[in-house]
């Protein structure tokens, strides 16, 4: 392993990505920062390749090097221009009640970031698209290479070469910078966005139930797996949560610029996928009835909803009609996937029966999921019953939850190919995040983080107050 090279890449991301939030004017903590920075600079950097290629720069180390040092220098300006404002994160020791939680997760990550380091990509998808690719371009410096002399009819396995250039060019970079196997930057993605979702967690509920709620989390056994298997699903679920997260903290502020954020999040999700489109179309439902409650006018609904939806049309456009188009020697045409019978309402029933009944809660879904449904249910019907009341945060986050849910069956009505086994059971990891933080927002689980609050306040009281009543007074001298 080039270990140079990969701190070159960490910093190079670092940069990038804080020039990038800098310029949106996002106010974070620091940790928050350090971690959203790495996230934004890995993705943003899965661009570099593909505008080599497109203006024939040959893909050699030494030009990974100038263009990707190049990039995050451009990009970093906004960072340069106010230096002195930077954030540094403040280190904070953990309470001894966390320990045995970061223990957990630290021992989990390490484990992922071995298989990413030790074991060669693997999955089906990626071995007959973008990692086939990637390995040629490597081999040829270019994108298009042999890896496209292959028999390309429309089928399964072919389809995969018409996907988001988003993997294969971070396994260039990685290829040639780091190691054979690239894959590193999906253990940058996984730690940087575990790390801020505890500190989302810790700031809404005590920090010993964020503790159990993150390994509650963890314990979905394919929502781990995908930390160290390259495919799509788990870096769009990373970049979908964002930015349906700072939706909901854009209702509360209003700022124009994190209006512009959460765009920019949807659009580089929708990069990744572009079934995020779609997603973002019925979140921007979500948006609307909620500004409408906000007594926004209908103008105003309008225009930030052209905003919101501004990033992903923009990036599904440079996806499909610029990469995609000068990438990939081949036509794709999508009319040839969708359902022929798009009247025949009853299928789609049938797709939201074998998504709950087939997959979420069947044999099958607790190997995928184990009872992580089972439980946030539990969660959701008990806090119906004892608090009756959903508050709004909780709320929001309950209506992306179910975003999710209906995106997945209308997609797999819509497209055939999207099968609830294989495309909706990866596509649900989305779910899985919001799940998670909806169970730490409900009123159940806000009573239980006081009282242990109230708990650990009373002890400190009476630790610091112990020394204080044993304390002699010195008797005074006649």
């Amino acid at each position: 392993m080039n270990l140079t090279g990969l701190i070159f890449l960490l910093f190079a991301h670092y940069f990038a990505g804080r020039g990038v939030i800098r310029l949106f004017r996002i106010d974070v903590d620091a940790i928050a920062l350090l971690c959203l920075s790495m996230m934004c600079g890995v993705t943003i950097h899965s661009f570099v390749p593909c505008i080599m290629d497109l203006i024939h720069v040959p893909l050699t180390a030494s030009n990974m090097y100038i263009w990707l040092g190049g990039t995050s220098l451009l990009l970093s300006i906004p960072l340069l221009i106010k230096i002195k404002e930077t954030k540094l994160p403040t280190l904070r020791l953990p309470q001894l009640y966390e320990v045995p939680f970061l223990l957990i997760f630290i021992g989990l990550g390490v484990i992922s970031v071995w298989r990413c380091w030790y074991f060669p990509p693997t999955p089906r998808d990626v071995l007959t698209g973008v990692e086939l690719i990637a390995e040629y371009a490597v081999k040829e410096k270019t994108m298009i290479n042999s890896a496209f002399s292959v028999d390309v009819r429309l089928n399964s396995a072919a389809n995969n070469i018409f996907k988001s250039p988003f993997i294969t060019s971070l396994q260039v970079i990685y290829k040639l910078l780091v190691l054979p196997f690239g894959q590193l930057w999906l253990s940058i993605l996984f730690l940087s966005f575990t790390t801020w979702f505890y500190t989302i967690l810790r700031q809404v509920v005590h920090p010993l139930l964020a503790g159990m709620l993150l390994l509650i989390y963890f314990a979905v056994p394919d929502l781990y797996a995908y930390t160290y298997i390259i495919l799509y699903d788990y870096s769009n679920m990373v970049f979908f949560f964002a930015g349906y997260y700072f939706m909901m903290k854009y209702m509360s502020s209003g700022k124009v610029n994190e209006l512009l954020w959460v765009s920019f999040l949807f659009g580089l999700a929708t990069y990744i996928r572009s079934e995020t489109l779609v997603l973002a179309a019925f979140s921007i439902a979500i948006f609307a009835i909620y500004m409408y409650r906000d007594k926004v006018s209908i103008k105003q609904i309008v225009i930030r909803g052209g905003i919101f939806m501004a990033g992903p049309l923009v990036f599904n456009f440079i996806l499909s009609n610029i990469l995609i188009k000068y990438l990939v020697p081949y036509k794709f045409k999508l009319g040839d996937l969708l359902n022929p019978n798009m009247t025949d309402i009853g299928l789609l029933f049938d797709k939201f029966h074998e998504l709950v009944f087939g997959l979420m809660f069947s044999p099958k879904g607790q190997a995928v999921y184990a009872h992580f449904y089972i439980f946030f249910l539990v969660v959701f019907v008990a806090d119906l019953i004892l608090n009756r009341k959903i508050s709004r945060s909780a709320g929001m986050t309950l209506w992306g939850v179910l975003i999710v849910f209906i995106t997945l069956g209308v997609l797999s009505f819509l497209i055939p190919s999207h099968t609830v086994i294989n495309s909706a059971k990866r596509g649900l990891f989305k779910l899985i995040p919001l799940a998670t933080l909806y169970m730490a927002q409900t009123g159940l689980l806000q009573k239980l983080s006081g009282y242990l609050q109230n708990r650990e306040n009373r002890v400190k009281e009476a630790a610091t107050a112990q020394p204080a009543a044993n304390t002699k007074q010195p008797k005074k001298k006649k």
